[in-house]
Protein backbone atom coordinates (compact mmCIF):
# COMPACT_ATOMS: atom_id res chain seq x y z
CA UNK A 1 0.00 0.00 0.00
CA UNK A 2 1.42 3.55 -0.94
CA UNK A 3 -0.04 6.53 0.82
CA UNK A 4 0.66 9.72 -0.10
CA UNK A 5 1.65 13.27 2.09
CA UNK A 6 -1.83 15.09 0.66
CA UNK A 7 -5.22 14.72 1.99
CA UNK A 8 -8.83 15.60 0.82
CA UNK A 9 -11.53 18.22 2.50
CA UNK A 10 -11.54 14.98 5.35
CA UNK A 11 -8.19 14.78 6.12
CA UNK A 12 -7.72 11.75 4.55
CA UNK A 13 -4.47 10.78 2.65
CA UNK A 14 -4.73 9.71 -0.62
CA UNK A 15 -3.76 5.67 -0.90
CA UNK A 16 -3.37 2.81 -3.90
CA UNK A 17 -2.04 -0.39 -3.71
CA UNK A 18 -0.30 -2.81 -5.81
CA UNK A 19 -0.04 -6.84 -5.72
CA UNK A 20 3.12 -7.62 -3.54
CA UNK A 21 4.35 -9.31 -6.93
CA UNK A 22 4.66 -6.58 -8.97
CA UNK A 23 6.35 -4.93 -6.53
CA UNK A 24 9.35 -7.35 -6.06
CA UNK A 25 9.06 -8.63 -9.22
CA UNK A 26 12.79 -7.87 -10.44
CA UNK A 27 11.17 -7.43 -14.05
CA UNK A 28 8.44 -5.43 -12.60
CA UNK A 29 10.91 -2.20 -12.83
CA UNK A 30 8.66 -0.43 -9.55
CA UNK A 31 10.74 1.99 -8.47
CA UNK A 32 10.87 4.96 -5.78
CA UNK A 33 11.82 8.10 -8.03
CA UNK A 34 13.36 11.37 -6.01
CA UNK A 35 14.96 12.74 -9.58
CA UNK A 36 13.99 12.66 -13.23
CA UNK A 37 16.02 13.78 -16.14
CA UNK A 38 18.82 14.23 -13.66
CA UNK A 39 17.21 16.83 -11.24
CA UNK A 40 15.13 16.62 -8.29
CA UNK A 41 11.14 15.83 -8.90
CA UNK A 42 9.18 19.24 -9.24
CA UNK A 43 6.26 19.43 -6.68
CA UNK A 44 4.05 18.61 -10.05
CA UNK A 45 5.26 15.69 -10.03
CA UNK A 46 5.42 13.97 -7.20
CA UNK A 47 8.37 15.92 -4.98
CA UNK A 48 10.18 14.91 -3.10
CA UNK A 49 9.15 11.38 -3.45
CA UNK A 50 6.74 9.33 -5.90
CA UNK A 51 6.21 5.70 -6.37
CA UNK A 52 6.71 4.65 -10.07
CA UNK A 53 4.86 1.69 -11.41
CA UNK A 54 5.30 1.14 -15.04
CA UNK A 55 2.58 -0.71 -17.22
CA UNK A 56 -0.57 0.17 -13.86
CA UNK A 57 -2.87 2.83 -14.14
CA UNK A 58 -1.22 6.09 -13.26
CA UNK A 59 -3.38 6.49 -10.19
CA UNK A 60 -1.47 3.23 -8.03
CA UNK A 61 1.87 5.34 -8.35
CA UNK A 62 1.33 8.07 -5.76
CA UNK A 63 2.93 11.00 -5.39
CA UNK A 64 4.20 12.95 -2.66
CA UNK A 65 4.66 9.74 -1.18
CA UNK A 66 4.91 9.37 2.86
CA UNK A 67 3.83 5.97 3.77
CA UNK A 68 4.36 2.13 2.52
CA UNK A 69 2.54 -0.59 3.79
CA UNK A 70 3.38 -4.19 3.50
CA UNK A 71 0.12 -6.00 3.94
CA UNK A 72 -2.57 -8.83 3.13
CA UNK A 73 -5.20 -6.12 2.40
CA UNK A 74 -5.49 -3.80 -0.60
CA UNK A 75 -5.80 0.03 0.29
CA UNK A 76 -8.35 0.57 2.07
CA UNK A 77 -8.86 4.49 0.82
CA UNK A 78 -11.79 5.74 -1.46
CA UNK A 79 -9.56 5.57 -4.69
CA UNK A 80 -8.77 1.79 -4.51
CA UNK A 81 -11.97 0.54 -2.89
CA UNK A 82 -14.27 3.26 -4.85
CA UNK A 83 -13.03 4.54 -7.60
CA UNK A 84 -10.83 3.48 -10.98
CA UNK A 85 -12.98 -0.15 -11.42
CA UNK A 86 -14.95 -1.32 -14.54
CA UNK A 87 -18.49 -2.30 -14.69
CA UNK A 88 -20.71 -3.74 -17.15
CA UNK A 89 -22.84 -1.26 -19.85
CA UNK A 90 -25.86 -1.86 -17.54
CA UNK A 91 -24.54 -0.77 -14.16
CA UNK A 92 -25.56 3.18 -12.99
CA UNK A 93 -24.94 4.71 -10.12
CA UNK A 94 -28.18 3.17 -8.76
CA UNK A 95 -27.32 -0.38 -8.96
CA UNK A 96 -23.14 -0.15 -8.69
CA UNK A 97 -21.30 -1.77 -5.82
CA UNK A 98 -17.42 -1.26 -5.88
CA UNK A 99 -16.85 -4.48 -3.88
CA UNK A 100 -18.09 -6.42 -7.11
CA UNK A 101 -14.73 -5.36 -9.13
CA UNK A 102 -11.17 -5.56 -8.98
CA UNK A 103 -9.15 -2.75 -9.08
CA UNK A 104 -7.67 -1.46 -12.13
CA UNK A 105 -3.81 -2.41 -12.18
CA UNK A 106 -2.56 -3.14 -15.51
CA UNK A 107 -4.57 -1.33 -18.70
CA UNK A 108 -5.80 -2.82 -21.97
CA UNK A 109 -4.32 -1.30 -25.28
CA UNK A 110 -5.23 2.07 -26.41
CA UNK A 111 -3.90 4.38 -29.74
CA UNK A 112 -4.94 7.28 -30.33
CA UNK A 113 -4.56 9.91 -34.07
CA UNK A 114 -2.78 13.16 -33.06
CA UNK A 115 -2.45 14.57 -36.43
CA UNK A 116 -4.47 15.75 -37.92
CA UNK A 117 -6.87 16.72 -35.62
CA UNK A 118 -10.80 16.76 -35.53
CA UNK A 119 -12.12 19.04 -38.02
CA UNK A 120 -9.26 19.93 -39.69
CA UNK A 121 -9.02 21.03 -43.17
CA UNK A 122 -6.18 18.43 -45.34
CA UNK A 123 -4.93 18.33 -48.14
CA UNK A 124 -4.78 15.58 -50.74
CA UNK A 125 -1.39 15.10 -52.35
CA UNK A 126 -1.51 12.07 -54.52
CA UNK A 127 -4.49 10.28 -53.79
CA UNK A 128 -3.37 10.09 -50.21
CA UNK A 129 -2.79 11.86 -46.53
CA UNK A 130 -0.85 11.46 -43.53
CA UNK A 131 -1.88 10.12 -40.18
CA UNK A 132 0.69 10.57 -36.93
CA UNK A 133 0.07 8.94 -33.09
CA UNK A 134 1.05 6.94 -30.36
CA UNK A 135 -0.25 3.47 -28.74
CA UNK A 136 0.64 1.39 -26.19
CA UNK A 137 -0.43 -1.40 -23.78
CA UNK A 138 -0.39 -2.33 -20.35
CA UNK A 139 1.19 -4.65 -18.48
CA UNK A 140 5.09 -4.36 -20.57
CA UNK A 141 3.21 -5.42 -23.77
CA UNK A 142 4.77 -3.93 -26.75
CA UNK A 143 2.86 -2.84 -29.78
CA UNK A 144 3.63 -4.53 -32.98
CA UNK A 145 1.28 -3.06 -35.28
CA UNK A 146 -0.82 -0.23 -35.79
CA UNK A 147 -3.63 -0.54 -38.45
CA UNK A 148 -4.95 2.75 -39.96
CA UNK A 149 -8.62 3.67 -41.62
CA UNK A 150 -9.19 6.09 -44.39
CA UNK A 151 -13.17 5.05 -44.71
CA UNK A 152 -14.66 4.65 -41.03
CA UNK A 153 -13.00 1.37 -40.98
CA UNK A 154 -14.02 -0.25 -43.68
CA UNK A 155 -10.54 -0.72 -45.16
CA UNK A 156 -7.09 -1.00 -42.99
CA UNK A 157 -3.65 -1.43 -43.85
CA UNK A 158 -0.79 -1.60 -41.33
CA UNK A 159 1.02 2.03 -40.76
CA UNK A 160 4.21 2.66 -42.41
CA UNK A 161 6.58 3.18 -39.37
CA UNK A 162 6.63 1.97 -35.63
CA UNK A 163 9.00 4.21 -33.56
CA UNK A 164 9.83 2.71 -29.90
CA UNK A 165 12.62 1.82 -27.14
CA UNK A 166 14.73 -1.72 -27.79
CA UNK A 167 12.42 -2.67 -24.94
CA UNK A 168 10.53 -6.53 -25.18
CA UNK A 169 7.62 -8.03 -23.74
CA UNK A 170 7.23 -7.59 -20.56
CA UNK A 171 9.04 -4.35 -19.82
CA UNK A 172 7.82 -2.75 -22.90
CA UNK A 173 6.84 0.32 -21.01
CA UNK A 174 7.17 3.58 -23.34
CA UNK A 175 4.57 4.63 -25.98
CA UNK A 176 5.71 3.84 -29.46
CA UNK A 177 4.82 6.48 -32.56
CA UNK A 178 3.31 5.50 -35.55
CA UNK A 179 2.82 7.67 -38.62
CA UNK A 180 1.25 6.16 -41.84
CA UNK A 181 0.15 7.49 -45.40
CA UNK A 182 -3.55 6.19 -46.13
CA UNK A 183 -5.47 6.43 -49.79
CA UNK A 184 -8.41 8.77 -48.99
CA UNK A 185 -11.87 8.70 -51.46
CA UNK A 186 -11.58 10.84 -54.04
CA UNK A 187 -15.37 11.52 -54.20
CA UNK A 188 -15.59 12.70 -50.97
CA UNK A 189 -15.19 15.57 -49.23
CA UNK A 190 -15.05 14.11 -45.83
CA UNK A 191 -13.50 11.25 -44.29
CA UNK A 192 -13.82 9.55 -41.18
CA UNK A 193 -9.87 8.20 -40.35
CA UNK A 194 -9.72 5.43 -37.48
CA UNK A 195 -6.93 3.66 -35.73
CA UNK A 196 -6.27 0.64 -33.94
CA UNK A 197 -3.17 -1.22 -31.91
CA UNK A 198 -2.39 -4.43 -31.48
CA UNK A 199 0.05 -5.36 -28.59
CA UNK A 200 2.72 -8.57 -27.94
CA UNK A 201 -0.22 -10.94 -27.14
CA UNK A 202 -2.26 -10.24 -30.11
CA UNK A 203 -5.02 -8.37 -28.08
CA UNK A 204 -6.58 -5.25 -29.89
CA UNK A 205 -8.90 -2.63 -29.60
CA UNK A 206 -12.61 -2.96 -29.90
CA UNK A 207 -14.76 -1.23 -32.71
CA UNK A 208 -16.82 0.88 -30.45
CA UNK A 209 -17.44 2.33 -26.68
CA UNK A 210 -21.20 1.30 -26.62
CA UNK A 211 -20.30 -2.62 -25.91
CA UNK A 212 -17.81 -1.30 -23.53
CA UNK A 213 -19.35 1.57 -22.13
CA UNK A 214 -18.99 1.88 -18.07
CA UNK A 215 -20.47 4.82 -15.42
CA UNK A 216 -16.79 6.02 -14.39
CA UNK A 217 -15.60 6.21 -18.42
CA UNK A 218 -12.72 4.43 -17.75
CA UNK A 219 -11.01 1.39 -19.57
CA UNK A 220 -12.67 2.77 -22.99
CA UNK A 221 -10.15 2.01 -25.74
CA UNK A 222 -12.40 2.01 -28.47
CA UNK A 223 -10.87 2.55 -32.18
CA UNK A 224 -9.93 6.30 -31.92
CA UNK A 225 -11.71 8.40 -35.03
CA UNK A 226 -11.37 11.72 -36.32
CA UNK A 227 -13.07 13.64 -39.30
CA UNK A 228 -11.76 15.63 -41.24
CA UNK A 229 -12.07 17.59 -44.30
CA UNK A 230 -10.37 17.04 -47.63
CA UNK A 231 -8.94 19.33 -49.94
CA UNK A 232 -8.46 18.68 -53.35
Amino acid sequence: QFEGLDTDSAYMPYGASIPIEKALDPHGDVILAYEMNGKPLSRDHGYPLRVIVPGVVASRSVKWLGKIIISTQESTSHWQQNDYKGFAPNVDWDTVDFKKSPAIQELPVISAICNPLEGERIKVVDGKIKMRGYAWSGGGRKIIRVDVSGDGGKNWQAADVLESDEARHPRAWGWTLWSAEIPVSAKSSTVQLCAKAVDSQYNTQPENFENIWNLRGVLANAYHRVNVILQK
